[in-house]
């Protein structure tokens, strides 16, 4: 049967381009878009010949202008990634041969509403017993060579959080929705393994990502995570007065060998507390001065044995002598 329809195309097509000189036109045309990397495909027609080469051409909705963007020979797809991608632009294919050519095939395409999501990356982690922790990674587009985040070009995009126990026959799944990458999903039961999966859902076009695949994490038991939260409180408490030791041993160490301690004499530390307001060599003249003394006359052997003059001298130094001592 299926030969015989196949036949009967191509009895058509051959009696089309024999009597109208027409070219059978592109079949189930299409856009392959991801992420806004767009391809037109489209499969061959049905004709005898070889060497058919196919004509692209686009337009935005609001001109009437078609512009070429492909023309090629055998290839059955186009890239059509550069267009713009908030218009709708309208796309069409056709056929040729020689001088001939096919009728135009249409469609419509808008690249920010009909492209497909990708999944956002998932990481899962028991951090509590009862509870999970959801980290996503936002999936990027590719625009001009560089990485650019979903939410540069959606500007309202919410994440749903799909999770349920893994191996079990009852209905016993959640779903969380939320606008941020980072989630505790909490309320659930300890050493219970639970899978989860996310998609990204773009509320302005209410368009739905694709899911990632499931990531199924066990949570952790009560009993172990409290005693793993005493032992590090002690081993807290152990280590924190033995780093506080070493440092100020430390300290005192660098304190030592850059600032070494010096000791004044006993005798400087003695002036220091009792300072002495006058100064010691002030202070022994005044003790000289209280000093009584007698003057003292010295007479050479010559004088003594002189004569008469010699003895006037003498009388003479014995009336100053007692001069001086009435004057003291």
């Amino acid at each position: 049967m299926a030969l015989g329809s196949g036949q009967c195309l191509l009895g058509c097509s051959l009696f089309l381009w024999a009597a109208c000189g027409m070219v059978p036109e592109p079949q189930n045309l299409r856009v392959h878009s991801v992420m806004l990397e767009s391809v037109l495909q489209w499969d061959p027609p049905n004709f005898h010949k070889e060497n058919l080469s196919y004509r692209v051409e686009h337009r935005k909705d609001y001109t009437n202008i078609f512009t070429e963007i492909f023309n090629s020979t055998e290839i059955t797809e186009c890239n059509i990634s550069d267009i713009p991608i908030y218009v709708s632009s309208i796309l069409r294919v056709r056929a040729e041969f020689q001088n001939d050519q096919s009728n135009w095939v249409y469609i419509i395409f808008t690249p920010i509403a009909d492209t497909k999501i990708s999944p956002p990356a998932i990481q899962v982690e028991a951090s509590q017993p009862r509870a999970l922790s959801v980290q996503l990674t936002d999936p990027y587009f590719i625009r001009n060579g560089g990485r650019s985040s979903l939410k540069i070009f959606y500007s309202s995009v919410v994440y749903r959080i799909h999770i349920w126990k893994k191996d079990y026959s009852g209905k016993q799944d959640r779903q969380v929705n939320t606008s941020y990458t980072f989630e505790i999903i909490p309320g659930l039961e300890p050493g219970t393994t639970y899978c989860v999966k996310a998609q990204a859902f773009i509320e302005e076009y209410n368009k739905s990502g694709e899911w990632s695949e499931p990531s199924c994490v066990r949570t952790t038991n009560a009993t172990s995570t409290g005693i793993n939260s005493m032992l590090l409180i002690l081993l807290v408490l152990i280590l924190f007065p033995c780093c506080c030791f070493v440092i100020f041993r430390l300290y005192r160490h660098t304190k030592y060998v850059f600032f070494p301690s010096y000791s004044l004499p006993q005798h400087f530390k003695e002036f220091l507390n009792k300072p002495s307001y006058k100064s010691p060599f002030i202070a022994s003249q005044i003790q000289e001065e209280d000093y009584t003394y007698e003057k003292i006359t010295v007479l050479s052997e010559e004088l003594k044995n002189g004569g008469k003059e010699c003895e006037e001298q003498l009388s003479n130094a014995k009336i100053q002598l007692k001069i001086s001592q009435e004057e003291t």
